[in-house]
């Protein structure tokens, strides 16, 4: 079955980039925050502000990108070309520009015009896929595709931490660049041109455009399904720390171990994933992913324990696995003729989680405490979880 993959058109070349983008963009996240705050001297609200207008720009450059990225009179190499060179210029700017809300507006742009990049390259990898004799393993094709970026987000952290502890905050950020302007450099030199086919209309020709999410409950009930499930994801993700260190008083060391073993598994459980999906319904697979995830945050709330918190990464690893790895290929089934406005609502779905799910977690850790907030995040899982029970399945219709 790899075999097969790797003879889709620029497949090789997909999961190649897909595995340097995860490494670029966790070399500096995991330490963006204490650069922000030390060296640049932000406050806790404004670099929140920094990253809700980041997520805000993503959205909407995004949303933007994705309503004529279908339409066949745009280059998606171009597309992507340009989108990875705009996530260069976002990490170079901490060689040039060291006032803070300087800062915040040039990253919030800038992380906003590279935001395209992931979308337009599944995007691109969906045209291949459904161009060759493997159409019909879309969905494991994607779901190695996505195991490549949680593979190289396995070791960025990793390399990371060796640049900040050899260079500093220069090492973080010329590492990142590095690693994306290589992945453009593989775009520019190694990428073939699939030719896609469309439909040749007699008369007057009448341009498709992609249905609007917000008239098609299709799209909307999904969408809104899907940030549900992510903003449960970021809820966790936000208090982890906090709740181990501080609730549980337990080591720093511990928050690294949770983070790093969770990626860990995901790859396989990816891969593990991908090929069950060719034999079970997408949509059955995302109950069960979102049923492992709310039982996963369920438990830290009834264990109070960091070292059921690390068993239960094999419930959460599973949870992500499914929501990542194969959740994109759920929106590309709905709208099989239009895989970059797909992707990118898949996208959006993750940005707006993100940043609900960052906003509410800081919200419910102060309401609720961090002993119960993760409850809350169970309740978003099973709110999510309700809403893809009554979605149909979609299957890919040629």
């Amino acid at each position: 079955m790899f075999r097969a993959l790797l003879q889709i058109k620029n497949y090789k070349l997909f999961a190649i980039n897909m595995m340097l983008l995860g490494m670029a963009i966790a070399i500096t996240i995991p330490f963006l925050v204490l650069f922000a705050t030390n060296e640049l001297g932000m406050s806790t609200t404004q670099f929140g502000i920094l990253l809700a207008l980041a997520a805000i720009s993503q959205f909407t450059v995004n949303a933007l990108v994705a309503r004529f990225s279908d339409n066949g009179k745009v280059n998606r190499k171009l597309l992507v070309i340009i989108a990875l060179f705009m996530g260069a210029m976002s990490f170079s700017i901490y060689f040039y520009v060291h006032s803070i809300w300087l800062f915040i507006a040039l990253y919030a742009i800038l992380q906003g015009l590279f935001a395209p990049a992931m979308p337009q390259l599944y995007a691109s990898a969906r045209e291949a896929i459904n161009q060759s004799s493997s159409r019909n393993r879309a969905k494991f094709a994607n779901t190695v595709l996505r195991s490549m970026f949680s593979f190289g987000f396995l070791f960025g952290p990793l390399i990371g931490s060796v640049l900040n502890q050899s260079m500093g905050y220069a090492g973080l950020f010329g590492g990142t660049v590095v690693v994306i302007l290589i992945t453009l450099i593989l775009q520019v030199f190694f990428f073939k041109e699939v030719k896609v086919e469309r439909p040749i209309e007699e008369g007057t020709h009448v341009e498709t455009k992609a249905p609007s999410m917000f008239t098609q409950k299709s799209l909307i009930v999904p969408f809104v399904a899907f940030i549900l499930l992510h903003i449960g994801q970021w809820m966790y993700t936000l208090n982890m720390p906090l709740f181990v260190t501080k609730y549980l008083h337990e080591s720093e060391s511990y928050v690294g171990v949770l983070a790093s073993l969770c990626a860990g598994l995901e790859v396989p459980f990816m891969i593990i994933l991908g090929v069950l999906s060719a034999k079970l319904e997408t949509r059955t697979l995302l109950i069960l992913g979102a049923i492992s995830g709310a039982l996963f945050f369920f438990s830290i709330g009834v264990f109070d324990d960091v070292r059921m918190m690390i068993v239960g990464q094999i419930f959460l690893a599973m949870f992500l696995a499914i929501l990542l790895g194969i959740g994109i290929s759920y929106f590309q089934d709905i709208l099989p003729a239009y895989p970059g406005y797909a992707s990118t609502l898949f996208a959006n779905a993750m940005v707006i989680g993100q940043l609900l799910g960052n906003l509410l977690g800081g919200a419910m850790s102060q309401i609720v405490g961090l002993g119960n907030v993760f409850y809350v995040s169970a309740a978003s899982l099973v709110l999510g979880m309700i809403l893809v029970f009554f979605t149909k399945e979609q299957k890919f219709i040629e």
